[in-house]
């Protein structure tokens, strides 16, 4: 399948060129998947910086409609969790690193 936009004709609230910005889905020409096979996003989610930029795409697509909003608030709660557990690794190894180089002792 195909997303994209696609004109509104005889919409009061149009833009001048007549794009809504609404989403339809199109026949794709490519054979479809198998029901039992799975896809995943791929995002890098190594650091902080990666979580807050995935953060920001997140946002972008909302605010402009690829995704429903309600969607993209449970996708950004699990990146703040992610984002907390990527912050207290990096803690835990910069204490296990003072630690072993005896400043703690």
């Amino acid at each position: 399948m195909i997303l994209e936009n696609t004109p509104m004709k005889n919409d009061t609230n149009s833009t001048a060129d007549g794009w809504q910005g609404r989403v339809s889905i199109e026949e794709s020409t490519e054979p479809p998947m198998p029901a039992d096979k799975k896809t995943y996003a791929k995002a890098k989610l190594a650091s902080a910086t990666d979580v807050s930029r995935e953060l920001a795409k997140l946002y972008r697509e909302a605010r402009s409609g690829r995704i429903d909003v309600s969607d993209a608030s449970r996708l950004a709660n699990m990146l703040s969790i992610l984002a907390r557990i990527l912050s207290d690794s990096e803690l835990e190894a910069r204490i296990e690193a003072l630690e072993q180089r005896g400043s703690f002792h």
